[in-house]
């Protein structure tokens, strides 16, 4: 079985098997936000963007210029033809080193974008490089997922994913001791290509660790939802969604 890097074959299929129903979510909440905290952007970026469905989304629905980040070119290159709008502008670059044209009013990261990061150093750095690349007042929205998997999914399961062309399927397992997901992408191709195999593995985060994070970064936490109800958590939900403003006054 050949191993292959992550999304390098699942870029072409990926909206269809995960992409577009994670997205429809992702704008139900967008929309939400920016109506309760009162966001304001002309100049956004979407770190993580992936085949840049959010990112064309801030486009063309809000008039925004936008810069939409990710570090695999594959997906970029599915991206670039799938949003061809002149105010997206699509940067290969990896979170922890972002460095934007120009300052933005606000800076999102949907579907698990910071969980990529392994480690608490790397998330910190990730969100200081954020901050660096906002306006002054300018605001963070992202979710994570955090460690309170098990209310929620089994150790491990698998799935099978939409795909034109091959067999896709999913295997996920989690590890509650260290706060891993990890996440198995087979193909498998008519004959004669041999099946192929991506792996992908998230790291789960506490709510008081990606506050610590933030706080140090200079954001100012202004509201933490949970994810799916949208309400704000009684205790700590599987997914959250934060809004942050960097410290500041906007000019």
């Amino acid at each position: 079985m050949l191993r292959v890097a992550p999304y390098s074959q699942l870029a072409a299929t990926y909206d269809r098997a995960l992409g577009i129903q994670s997205f429809v979510r992702t704008k139900r909440a967008f929309e939400l936000v920016v109506k309760r905290y009162r966001l304001c952007f002309g100049l956004a970026a979407d770190v993580g963007c992936g085949t840049g469905l959010f990112a064309c989304y801030l486009g063309r629905c809000w008039g925004a210029r936008v810069f939409a980040v990710d570090r695999s070119r594959e997906m970029l290159r599915v991206a670039a033809c799938r949003c061809p709008d002149p105010n997206v502008q699509f940067l290969r670059q990896d979170l922890r080193g972002l460095r934007l044209p120009c300052a933005v009013d606000l800076v999102t990261a949907n579907f698990d974008t910071v969980n990529h990061l392994l480690t608490a150093a790397d998330l910190g750095l990730a969100f200081r490089r954020i901050a660096e690349n906002l306006r002054p007042g300018g605001h963070f929205v992202f979710d994570v997922i955090t460690r309170a998997q098990s209310a929620t999914r089994p150790v491990a399961y698998v799935r099978r994913l939409r795909a034109r062309g091959r067999a896709l399927f999913q295997r996920v397992r989690w590890d509650p001791g260290r706060g891993l997901l990890s996440i198995l992408i087979l193909h498998r191709w008519p004959q004669p290509s041999p099946p192929s195999v991506e792996v992908h593995v998230e790291r789960a985060y506490s709510p008081a660790e990606v506050g610590r994070l933030l706080l140090d970064a200079g954001f100012v936490i202004r509201g933490v939802l949970d994810a799916v109800s949208l309400r704000s958590p009684g205790a700590c939900p599987p997914r959250l969604l934060v809004v942050a403003r960097k410290g500041g006054t906007a000019g």
